[in-house]
This record gives structure tokens, sequence and C-alpha cells, in this order.
């Protein structure tokens, strides 16, 4: 026997209840509207009556009968909807208003399952056309959220809310300085005028090509892994695996990158590799070097990390690399930009943690006397700079006098141009090439060696920190 068909969830009687509601009531209006649309409603001619009433409500029109049949005679729709007749009937059709909100989560409800059904159909279409079942399960994930994102909605609350909690957490701070504390990167003036990188925020390091984006990067990574303990993960669109490892090597161990690419016969070169090799080890730092990936892979790629291992930061390197969801017909790539920069914020929401995105800069500050980078040279794209809460430039030198006696490091700038929720302001730092390490000035980084040249006995001595001795204790 062939197998009966099977009809989308819908309930035709509540969508009828759920109009006649609308007709008699403003205050049901004013409930529905902002939170149910027209594509909620199954049937097409209870699509075309709620869109009919919407345009009335958001014009200002009364909603009765009359208007409703009006504006659907305009579009030329009133025949399809079942006449005049049709719409008279479902003003009688419920004798009040009082279970409007029953109806209503009845058509959501249904909604979302058709939704849910449409998303399955597609990724089951997919897996039969396609051999990239990556792909095809970032993509699941991603329509699965999309729903999910679709369906988040707050009301409106008094600030009084808003107000104890933020005194709360005034209170909390004052006993723990550390109560509000996000993910440190081991540069103290950054980590005190953020106090950490918070859940939910998009951070932007942007520079030129060349200037040190991705060292910073992973500076951060090392300092927030080893130092405080947290689990990082970093997407590195332009090199691979290996490059990153090597300088994740150089930059904790402040070996030289020569000796890293090419070798060395010192035995005590050798025995600070190794000290170096088992504290990365040690750490909860993860890499992956897919060269297109989209914001939906990203985000699938961390969820299951976050189940699995914990995840406190994610590092994009870099922007201009990622590839778009939504690719535009005419290949606009502001509008690519922008929907990347948003799909990344929303991730660092779900995800709840900070994610730092690296990015180009135009060359716009180079043609400037004042060679100081604005936020309008963000390559590509204004969203950049809206949807980041933090925007920081790594600058020449010039901006700042951190010039020190018998010091070979090269000097910069780290600007903090944006601070949706703090300061802003200039920090000195420096650049050690033979290393790949940025530090501030005077002030010491997490690990660095008894020497900056490998000699008998090298060690890796740990720096402002009584907490992390356990490491070196095996």
């Amino acid at each position: 026997m062939a197998e009966k068909a099977k009809i989308l969830p819908n309930d035709l009687e509540a969508e009828q209840s759920l109009l006649g509601c609308l007709f008699i009531s403003q205050d049901a209006c004013a409930d529905i509207f902002p939170s149910i649309n027209a594509k909620d409603f199954y049937s097409i001619a209870h699509q075309k009556i709620y869109q009919a009433m919407l345009d009335n409500y958001f014009k200002d029109i009364a909603i009765d009968y009359i208007t409703v049949s009006k504006i659907l005679e305009v579009k030329g729709e009133l025949d399809e909807v079942g006449g005049l007749g049709y719409i008279t009937d479902l003003t009688n059709y419920v004798p009040s208003a009082a279970n409007y909100k029953y109806y209503a989560d009845i058509i959501r409800n249904d909604s979302i399952l058709r939704q849910i059904i449409e998303a399955s159909q597609k990724t089951i279409n997919d897996a039969f056309e396609s051999a990239d079942a990556s792909a095809i399960l970032a993509g699941a994930e991603k329509s699965i959220f999309d729903i999910a994102q679709t369906r988040r909605t707050n009301d409106l609350e008094h600030i009084k809310k808003g107000v104890n909690e933020a005194i709360d957490l005034m209170e909390k701070i004052s006993i723990d300085p550390n109560a509000n504390a996000g993910v440190k990167v081991g540069f103290p003036t950054l980590d005190k005028y953020t106090n950490g990188f918070k859940s939910g925020e998009l951070i932007i390091i942007a520079a030129r090509p060349g200037i040190g984006k991705t060292t910073l990067a992973v500076n951060f990574a090392i300092n927030a892994a080893i130092k405080y303990g947290k689990s990082v993960a970093m997407f590195d669109l332009e090199m691979s695996a290996l490059q990153v490892a090597q300088r994740f090597i150089c930059s904790t161990g402040r070996i030289p990158m020569d000796m890293v690419k090419g070798g060395t016969k010192d035995n005590n070169a050798w025995a600070t590799l190794f000290e170096t090799k088992k504290l990365l080890e040690n750490t909860n730092i993860y890499v992956d070097d897919t060269t297109t990936i989209t914001p939906a892979e990203i985000l699938s790629k961390c969820r299951r990390l976050k189940a699995q291992s914990g995840l406190d930061m994610v590092i994009i390197d870099y922007l201009q690399l990622m590839k778009s969801e939504r690719q535009t017909k005419d290949g606009n790539r502001q509008q690519e930009v922008a929907d990347l920069t948003r799909s990344i914020k929303l991730a660092a929401r779900e995800l709840g943690v900070p994610i730092l995105l690296l990015s180009q800069l135009n060359r716009e500050s180079e043609k400037r006397s004042d060679k100081t980078p604005q936020l309008s040279d963000l390559r590509e794209s204004g969203s950049i700079e809206q949807d980041a809460d933090i925007v920081m430039f790594i600058a020449d030198a010039a901006l700042e006098d951190t010039k020190e006696d018998n010091d070979d490091a090269i000097d910069y700038t780290l600007v903090i141009a944006k601070h949706r929720n703090g300061m802003r302001g200039n920090i000195p730092i420096k650049w050690k090439s033979e290393f790949t390490q940025f530090y501030e000035p005077g002030k010491d980084t997490l690990y660095t060696k008894n020497t900056s040249k490998v000699q008998k006995d090298v060690v890796l001595t740990p720096v402002e920190s009584d907490d992390i001795d356990d490491v070196f204790k095996e």
C-alpha cells in the first residue's frame, strides 16, 4: 500500500480564531503584530488577510472588515481570500478576544515545525547531491540556528530591573575586582583598559599587511592559554597549521624564527625547544587552517569544541579571506563583508565568548601626513566598525615615544580606536622580530628567557604569575 501523504503541521481553526480576535481587539493587535509575521500562517488566504491587517496597522488605519477588504481589493486579492463574505465571517468567528495568545502560540509553534521540516528536507536533498559532509553539516546547523534566531525576542522592561542588576554587579566588583573580568591577554595596560575581553564581544585587530596582526593574535592566545588557563580556538585562513605552530613556538619560548625554520645542532637550544613543546602541549589551544571557511562552519566547529572541551576565546585570521554564505548577485563585496561581520557577532553572542577578528586596512592612512589609522580605514565595509565592540590598530611608533636604551626591539603603538564599553587610548608596545613577539615596554610578558640568545643552561622563567609554577614541577 502506498504510504499516506503527510500534511505539514497547521491548525486552520486557530488561524481563523486569531484573525477574528484581531478584528475585534486593538490590544490583541498591539501584542501579536510584533511577534508573528504573515508567513507563520499556513493558509495562503490567511497570509494575505493578515498582511493587509499589518499594512493598515502600521499606517495607523483602523482594522475592521471594511478597511481590510478595501486594501485586499486594491491589491486584487479579495476574491483569492474568499471575498467579502469570508472576511465578514472571520469577524464573527470568536465571541471574544480573550484567548488570542493561545491561538498565537499554536500558529507560532506550527510555523516553527514547518520551518524545521523545510530545513531538514533541504539537508536531505543536499546530502544526496553533494559529497561534502562538513559543508552540509554546517549548513544544517546554520538553518536551525537561523530559525532559532528569528524567534528570540525580548519585551520592554522597566528600567528598575536593569538598574538593580547594575548595582549588584558594582557591589560584586567592589568586593572582587575580577568579578566581571573577561579573557585577559597578558598585556597589562590593555587588560586594565578592557578588564579582559567579554563574552559575546567582537574585537577587531586591524593593520596594514605585514605589520604583525597574526603575531599579536598569537601572543594574545599564548598568554590567555598559559597564564590564565583559557581555551582558545584559532582559525587561520592564510597560514598552515605548521606555520602557525612555528609562531607559537617562537613567541612562547623566545626562540629565533630562523632556528625554528632552519633547525639547529645546539643541544641547549633543543632543551629549550622541548620545554616549549611540553608547555604548549599542556595548553588548550586549537588551530584550524581551512582556507575557505564561512561563519556558519566556524560556529559549527566552535559549538562542538565548546561542548567537548570548553571554549573561552576565538581568533579568526583574517576577515578579507573569509567566504560569505550569502554571495550577492552583483558581486557587492561590501554587502558580503557586512553579512560576515554580522554573522560573526551573532556567533560570539551564541557561543558566549569573545571573538577576535583580524582585518586589513586600506591604503588611505599611507596617503595622509598623519598616518595614524582611523576607523574609516577599515577595508571594504563600514559594517566592521558598526558591529565591533572594540577596534584596535597596530600603528607606527611615531604616536608614542617608547625608545629604550640598548633595546633592538621595534616600537609600535596599539591604538584602541573604539571601545563600546570602556576606555580608548594609545598603548606603547614593542616588536621583537627575532622571536615574532609583541610586548609592553617596561612590563614583562608572560614568559621570558634569561637571555635573548640560546646558550648553555637556558631555561624558561615564568614572570608576573605566582600560580603557574605548577606547570614546571613535573
